[in-house]
């Protein structure tokens, strides 16, 4: 997979800091709360996390993965250049508490397709100041991609 560029200095340091984590928490307990009271339904449970075969792509920010490095509850893996997210396993998600808000907002129940795009536009705009705050650039990229790059540097 081809490197790309990923401000992985201010995503470690990001990563151990207690406010920005602190921070990153409250905004994806607000998040959660949110998408919790749309009642969203989970109809394929966990195909999406299947890429290639479901269609589509996950992306992050820089916040994102700083945030999912200290919370993920499990050790960094590289993401491949195709099929699952590397942290799905028997169709379920093992790394549910640091996972990204695309993973928490995205629901294949027709009835969310409504609400799903403007949430992750406020989303967006919430992790960027969030990163200005903390001092980590806004990068968007796609999950496997940013996971192999982070790998390719610490040797996952």
């Amino acid at each position: 997979m081809p490197g790309i560029e990923l401000p992985i200095t201010d995503i470690r340091r990001a990563a151990a800091d207690p406010a920005f984590c602190a921070a990153m928490g409250a905004l994806y307990v607000e998040l959660d709360a949110e998408i919790a009271e749309r009642r969203a339904v989970c109809l394929n449970r966990g195909a999406c996390c299947d890429f290639e075969r479901y269609g589509h792509r996950l992306y992050v920010t820089a916040v994102e993965l700083a945030y999912f490095i200290a919370n993920a509850g499990v050790p960094l893996r590289a993401g491949g250049p195709a099929g699952d997210c590397p942290y799905r396993e028997s169709g379920l998600c093992v790394a549910r508490a640091g996972r990204p808000a695309g993973c928490r907002i995205f629901f294949c129940d027709p009835d969310a397709q409504t609400w799903q795009g403007p949430l992750t536009e406020r989303i967006l705009d919430r992790l960027r100041h969030v990163g200005s705050r903390f001092g980590v650039p806004y990068v968007y990229v796609e999950w496997r991609a940013a996971l192999w790059a982070l790998c390719e540097r610490e040797s996952c």
